[in-house]
């Protein structure tokens, strides 16, 4: 069946999703109108008033107050791993649908609905008060309510084939989108964003259809948590850039396997990449590039000792790190490029 389908293209999902690199900015964000007055403070937990209108004639205005602390980077990184073991949740509830455990799927689900409830719990909530008040100073109009932000950025940069493959599969069959394709290609997926409110609400459906032993129900469900829930942005980026971007990951991968070898042929190739791409740029953003492949040439020295002198875990966990902030550093340039 057709919703059966779009299940068996999300198995690899849970598994996929392990390296999280959110995107900076604040949870909830104010922008200033050019057409209004306002009287911003500088503390957080204060208010900001804007006031809309001409004196002595129609007046509006709209304060907001932001509840909760500010989300530091660290708190970030948890909403999205949070965000991942959801999707675990909903792949592990897919299995129980497949398998005729309607129980533990219904189980699954709910804990998802948890992880969900878990990241809300977290993001700082904004009070909006808006009234308006006529010439003579009478109130016309008062509402108050409040909002939260509800799309969690689950990877900026580049996915690996293992996570994305999958994503994209489903929206192509789901949403007939088509033409884009994962490592190693001029068409790569720079950022998936999650929408809570969405997937919420599919597990909600899905949860019902469950109780109600619609097992084909919870499954479109559950599937289209993911299609309608994650938003996939696809960007044309720069050929010898994505190559070292990819070169420099699959070097990651390679340690991980403890691959010395293997990590020092990636390594070569983003050395080459990179030196190409250089040669594009002005003389002041080419010392960020000959940082790093100065950086790539310690490393490589570093590596070619292995043979006599294997690295402890210590060690291999420390150069991860490091071609994972150099991965970082190469997304920040097509972002500046592109």
């Amino acid at each position: 069946m057709p919703d059966r389908y779009l299940w068996s293209t999300w198995r690899p999902l849970a598994a996929g999703v392990v390296a999280l690199v959110l995107a900076a900015g604040p949870a909830w964000g104010q922008q200033r109108s050019s057409s209004a007055s306002a009287k911003d403070q500088s503390k957080d937990a204060e208010p900001v008033v804007r006031t809309f209108g001409s004196e002595g004639s129609f007046r509006t205005e709209v304060t907001s107050r932001t509840k909760g602390n500010k989300l530091t980077e660290e708190d970030r990184r948890q909403a999205s791993l949070l965000m991942a073991q959801a999707f675990q949740h909903i792949d592990k509830a897919r299995d129980a649908i497949d398998a005729d455990d309607s129980r533990e799927a219904l189980k699954e689900v709910n804990k998802s609905r948890e992880a969900i409830k878990a990241i809300r719990s977290m993001l700082p909530e904004a009070v909006i008060h808006t009234k308006t008040t006529a010439p003579d100073g009478k109130v016309i109009y008062e509402d108050e309510y409040a909002v939260q932000e509800s799309r969690i950025p689950l990877f900026e940069g580049m996915l690996h084939s293992q996570t994305l493959a999958p994503i994209l599969a489903a929206r192509r069959y789901a949403l007939d989108i088509a033409g884009v394709r994962v490592v190693e290609s001029e068409s790569i997926v720079t950022e998936a964003i999650a929408d809570l409110d969405r997937i919420d609400a599919q597990l909600a459906r899905a949860a019902k259809a469950l109780d109600e032993k619609k097992v084909d129900d919870a499954a479109k469900a559950l599937a289209l948590a993911l299609v309608r829930g994650i938003d996939v942005r696809v960007s044309k980026e720069d050929t010898e850039l994505a190559s070292a971007r990819d070169a420099i990951w699959l070097a990651r991968r390679s340690l991980e396997e403890n691959n010395a070898a293997q990590a020092l042929i990636n390594l070569e190739v983003a050395r080459l990449r990179l030196r190409v791409y250089r040669e594009v740029l002005s003389q002041d953003e080419r010392k960020e590039v000959d940082q790093m492949l100065a950086e790539i040439e310690q490393l490589e020295g570093q590596l070619r000792h292995d043979k006599t002198q294997p690295a402890s875990r210590a060690e291999r966990a420390r150069q991860g790190h490091l071609l994972t902030s150099w991965w970082d550093k190469v997304n920040s340039w097509f972002k500046r490029h592109l």
